[in-house]
């Protein structure tokens, strides 16, 4: 009789030691009587045939999580590009970068930087985009009495012959 055979193992099992601190082998002989196991080779025998099976359906793999990961990260920036678009077509305001907003200068026939430029001023459609914060600041330097205005003449500097 062999020790296997005196064990009540399989002649076509092998033997296979584990290196572990104290504590952690403790803590595993104490989830093998809670769990009800015969023994902790069985314990370990289930354990690894369920992380293979959660490794197999990508669950454990750490390289499908970081893509994952990544992909999903790309995918908000996305989203939330898009939203922001919407979010400005929506309240009106113009973003001059945007390609559709370029777009409505821009037709099949050739056109310079200049031409797309005046088509765009002579649209009025940077109205809402210069003419408040430019209007703002003109009110900010007369209450700082540096410039001033005349109804019917417009703005000048302070101290400046008419």
């Amino acid at each position: 009789m062999t020790w296997k055979d005196s064990m009540g193992v399989s002649e076509s099992t092998a033997r296979v030691p584990i290196y572990c601190p104290e504590e952690e082998k403790e803590t595993w002989k104490e989830e093998v009587e809670n769990q009800g196991y015969k023994s902790l080779s069985t314990y370990f025998f289930e354990l690894i045939q369920e992380a293979r099976a959660y490794r197999e359906a990508g669950f454990l793999s750490h390289q499908q999580n970081e893509e994952r990961i990544e992909e999903l990260n790309q995918r908000i920036e996305t989203l939330e590009t898009q939203l922001e678009k919407k979010e400005q077509r929506e309240s009106g305001k113009v973003q001059i970068d945007d390609p559709e907003f370029l777009f409505r200068f821009i037709d099949t026939q050739h056109k310079t930087l200049e031409e797309i430029l005046k088509a765009i001023v002579e649209s009025g459609a940077l109205n809402d985009l210069i003419r408040k914060p430019v209007e703002d600041q003109l009110y900010f330097l007369a209450a700082q009495d540096r410039v001033e205005y005349k109804q019917g003449h417009g703005w000048k500097l302070k101290g400046g012959e008419e």
